[in-house]
């Protein structure tokens, strides 16, 4: 029996035409597509079907690369407000504090354990001094990292392990307050030991965010999907609800068709 759906399917993220392009070469083609706070979905396909320069898209990462062109409507509930973030745009700093992205390398900063996440909330979020230590716990907490690392804060982040790593990278990215979590690929360096965490992490983490993943693990999806989305191509050809990804029939499909 699969976990017991979460009450709140407040719709957060609405797509809809969506068109991303680079150098006149187009990436993503008419997609359309809904997400759900409390909702945790994945997104699977081949490789170059499209699924990172989504992500990217949910934030405007894209526009990090030269000649990027997006068209479409794109609408975040944010601050509970509906912004189009390609019309009426919202600073990019801001849409990327609260459309937070965790990437398949962790990207860790200089410095210590305790720098990592007491950098970013001074800088970004202004947090007094005397209130940093205490953010720097609760986030390690929420990221299920604080009693492997409460004796050793000082110590440099490079020295914990790649799951660690990349457990920190989600703390810091909690830390920022996000409503809407981006993780792309976010297990694929980590041993299984190490994946488990993060996934039973994001499942601990789902009720209060958005989370969409990329993924390119159907035994994770299954372990880990409300509902998968499979790209192809740039578009989106199926979704999947959590019952069509436990079915025998299905899981063989999906293994023809994209694995």
């Amino acid at each position: 029996m699969g976990p017991k759906k979460p009450v709140d399917l407040e719709p957060t993220v609405l797509v809809k035409s969506l068109h991303v392009g680079f150098a006149g070469r187009e990436v993503l083609h008419n997609l359309n597509a809904k997400f759900n706070r409390g909702w945790l979905a994945v997104v699977l396909g081949r490789s170059g079907s499209g699924k990172t320069t989504f992500l990217r898209a949910l934030n405007r990462l894209n526009e990090c690369f030269p000649r990027s062109a997006t068209r479409g409507s794109l609408k975040l509930k944010l601050q509970g407000e509906w912004r189009d973030i390609y019309r009426n745009a919202m600073p990019l700093p801001e849409l990327r504090r609260r459309v937070g992205m965790v990437f398949q390398t962790p990207h860790l900063l200089p410095g210590s354990i305790a720098d990592n996440l007491a950098l970013p909330v001074k800088l970004v979020l202004g947090v007094p001094r005397r209130n940093i230590a205490s953010r720097v716990e609760w986030a390690l907490e929420e990221a299920h990292l604080w009693d492997e690392v409460k004796d050793r804060l000082n110590a440099p982040a490079h020295t914990l392990s790649g799951g660690q790593q990349q457990r920190l990278c989600l703390a810091r990215l909690l830390a920022l307050e996000p409503e809407i979590l981006l993780l792309d690929e976010p297990t694929a360096s980590l041993d299984f030991r190490a994946a488990l965490k993060v996934e039973e992490l994001l499942l601990s983490l789902k009720e209060r965010y958005t989370i969409i993943a990329v993924s390119h693990s159907l035994s994770q999806a299954r372990r880990l999907a409300d509902e998968a989305l499979i790209f192809r191509d740039g578009s989106v050809v199926q979704r999947l609800s959590r019952e069509d990804l436990q079915a025998p029939d299905t899981l063989q499909a999906l293994l023809e068709e994209i694995f």
